[in-house]
């Protein structure tokens, strides 16, 4: 049973410690850093993190720690990374990243590729990686939930990103994190 927490929590703090090394190795090897892309941009939701994260494992979807970390344009880090498959050996998975706001707001970016589990090559190589589809299937996803959603334009977002990343830096220096 995995509690109010869908996210196991020893694999889920494994995950934070490890990541950022995991990271590293992968660009040392050539992998290019992962990034959202507008096209990518499914919503932003008026809910908390943690709820989107427990209607997602109630949908099938599955928390992915191996998932390299995804960053927004101006370098947030995800805090969440998400993935759903027909059946356990499907061709494709539909991607879901999540990046927590602040008054219980969630910013959900999706894309739609090769499974890992199937095709550890293609997935690796990022081929036929389509965000638009991702993106407009997770949107039908928001709409059977029924939760309140906005579609930000990329500007509102590109500038809402820098801001928190100023903060959360400002707030690092000042030892307050």
């Amino acid at each position: 049973m995995l509690g109010n927490d869908v996210r196991p929590t020893m694999s889920h703090r494994l995950r934070r410690r490890m990541g950022p090394t995991i990271d590293r190795v992968a660009k040392r090897f050539g992998q290019p850093e992962y990034r959202v892309w507008p096209k990518g941009y499914v919503a932003t939701v008026s809910v908390p993190i943690a709820e989107v994260e427990t209607k997602l494992h109630d949908e099938g979807f599955t928390w992915d720690p191996l998932s390299l970390y995804h960053y927004t344009l101006v370098g947030n880090k995800s805090d969440g990374s998400w993935t759903y498959r027909s059946s356990r050996l499907a061709n494709r998975q539909l991607h879901v990243v999540l990046f927590e706001r602040r008054r219980g707001r969630t910013d959900v970016y999706a894309h739609a590729e090769y499974s890992w589990l199937r095709h550890p090559l293609k997935h690796a190589e990022e081929k036929a990686i389509r965000r638009s589809d991702g993106a407009a299937t997770m949107q039908r996803v928001l709409e059977a939930w029924d939760v309140d959603y906005t579609r930000e334009s990329i500007v509102t977002r590109t500038v809402r990103h820098t801001l928190a990343r100023l903060r959360d830096e400002l707030l690092q220096r000042s030892g307050r994190s």
